[in-house]
């Protein structure tokens, strides 16, 4: 790979003898790797049909693990594995099923890093194309709060959808600046990530535009650019809370740097410091490529503290480069752990418990572990608090802001004939024909840009709803009261999945015990337990409803 001299200059002047080693990696295949998405492997308490009328060594959870058995596992992410470059597993039906996100293993780390528990409102600010949201999302276990941002407009379009396919039903979604998303929710977010926009040097080796774009001057550039976001993100971190502030770069203005000014400017935040097993090749930051004004600034005793942070080195590790560091704000006592959990589920081989490297420092906001027993399965939750307020009726809790006075009725109508035990993830919502339900944990989003203010559950037309993707994506075989069942490599997937109508025999079109039923209506066309989307039976055929924008070209 040609790299700019400029670049090639600055790696051996930092890296010294090490600096051989890591050029030669970009003679080396770049790594790819999925995602199983823990949203959909967990059954929900309308599963049971799945237990009656379900194979369940080909049904959600299993059919996950099966596609990746054999494969090799990120050591330092939840339920990752590595994949072949030559593989496609974006054109695979579990990939439109939400099964799996494909991601470059190091760009796991810094979710894995944040750890947000059920119950949490956690922030990604920087976030299209929406990888490092639907990780945080799976972490939250359907409960909680997720606001994912991006500034970009034309990026979010793609990041309102991979939330949607991962089955994320508590999330919004905001084209807003920091400054904008500050004033309006304030310090109320118990985790912020902040992947900020950088350099790409850990890229260079993935996508060879980021070389071409590259020049000695884009560091400094990136650097101010972070500067801002990171001021900002500061006003969003409720006291007690964690934000983690990572980039794909090498460049020590834009990784150590910027978290010494950081730290110079808000000394309300501090460093916890992290442990990993040797053999997974992470490396400490380095306080010594920090600048003399960054030290004088923050002070020697803080600059060293650096050393708390991660960086992840293509020559060391299965993955690109990428840094990260995890800080905590001082709070109440008893606001948060005074321990990080790091990547809750990073492991050693085969389970066992690996050795953990030493400290690499700590500070007053305490050290931290990224553990490598396997994480003990958390407590199934399918709703939070936010959702009890849509109990008791079928639309749940209402708030009508315009638009047509029948679209209610007709949303309701849909609820009680199409599914089945179900109950919406906040308030109903309705804005001109579309039907959403809103977390209550968002609270007044007045004058934000909102992409998805919520769960869009569908369009209310003059003569019926039609439920969204959205809605079928975050559903749950048993929840739909008709529902074609696909099994394994059954070719009408990708039939369905390229717009055809499908005519399969009734016997196929099941209701929520698994039995097949003479209803006519709406159906959720499931592939091994998992939704693909929405058709219409009338007894014969399946009429697809499957939007151009969904389907697989």
């Amino acid at each position: 790979m040609a790299l700019p001299k400029e670049y090639v200059t600055m790696m051996r002047e930092l890296l010294g003898e090490e600096a051989e080693a890591f050029l030669a990696s970009y003679g080396e295949p770049k790594r790819t790797a999925l995602r199983l998405n823990a949203l959909k492997d967990e059954p929900g308490e309308a599963d049971g049909a799945e237990k009656k009328g379900g194979d369940e060594e080909n049904d959600g959870p299993q059919a996950g693990r099966s596609f990746v058995r054999g494969r090799d596992p990120v050591a330092w992410a939840e339920g990752a594995y590595y994949t072949d470059e030559t593989e496609r597993p974006g054109k695979h039906p579990y990939y439109y099923a939400g099964l799996y996100y494909i991601q470059e293993p190091s760009a796991m780390l810094p979710a894995e890093l944040l750890d947000p528990q059920p119950g949490q409102r956690v922030l990604d600010l920087c976030a299209a194309p929406g990888g490092k949201s639907t990780q945080l999302a799976a972490k939250l276990r359907g409960t909680g709060l997720l606001v994912t941002n991006d500034l970009a407009t034309e990026r979010t379009k793609a990041l309102a959808k991979n939330i949607e396919r991962a089955g994320v039903r508590g999330a919004v979604v905001t084209n807003e600046s920091p400054a904008k998303l500050a004033s309006a929710f304030g310090a109320t977010f118990d985790r912020v990530l902040v992947d900020a926009p950088c350099s790409g040097e850990g890229m260079f080796r993935k996508d060879e535009d980021m070389v071409r774009q590259w020049d000695a001057e884009s560091p400094a550039r990136y650097a101010a650019m972070q500067d801002d976001i990171m001021k900002e993100a500061a006003k969003l971190v409720a006291p007690g809370g964690r934000l983690v502030y990572s980039t794909c770069t090498f460049s020590p203005v834009e990784n150590e740097g910027t978290i010494a000014r950081f730290l110079a400017a808000h000394p309300e935040f501090g460093i916890v410091a992290t442990r990993w097993p040797a053999e997974w090749g992470f490396a400490p930051g380095r306080p010594e490529w920090l600048t003399p004004e960054e030290v004088s600034a923050l002070g020697q005793a803080r600059a060293a503290t650096l050393a708390g942070t991660i960086r992840l080195w293509p020559h060391r590790v299965r993955g690109e480069g990428h840094f990260a560091a995890l800080l905590q704000r001082a709070g109440a006592e008893g606001a948060e752990s005074e321990t990080a959990n790091g990547p809750a589920s990073a492991r050693a081989s085969a389970g066992a418990e690996a050795p953990e490297r030493p400290k690499a420092n700590e500070n007053a906001a305490g050290g931290g572990s990224l553990k490598s027993a396997k994480r003990g399965k958390r407590n199934r939750t399918d709703r939070g608090g936010a959702e009890a307020a849509g109990r008791g009726s079928p639309a749940g809790g209402r708030e009508r802001t315009g638009g047509d006075a029948d679209a209610l009725e007709r949303y309701d109508a849909f609820v009680r004939e199409s599914l089945h035990g179900w109950e919406p993830p906040g308030k109903i919502r309705i804005k001109g024909d579309y039907v959403y339900a809103v977390s209550e944990l968002a609270g007044n989003m007045q004058g934000l840009r909102l992409v998805r203010e919520g769960l869009l559950l569908g369009r209310a037309t003059k003569h019926r709803f039609e439920p969204s993707q959205a809605l079928a994506m975050g559903l749950k075989f048993g929840q739909a009261a008709l529902c074609l069942r696909l099994r394994g490599d059954d070719e009408r997937a990708i039939r369905y999945l390229k717009g055809e109508t499908l005519q399969p025999d009734p016997q196929m079109i099941t209701g929520p015990d698994g039995e097949p039923s003479r209803m006519r209506g709406w159906t959720l066309v499931c592939l091994d337990g998992c939704p693909l989307g929405w058709g219409r039976w009338d007894g014969a055929t399946l009429k697809n409803e499957l939007l151009p924008g969904w389907r697989q070209v």
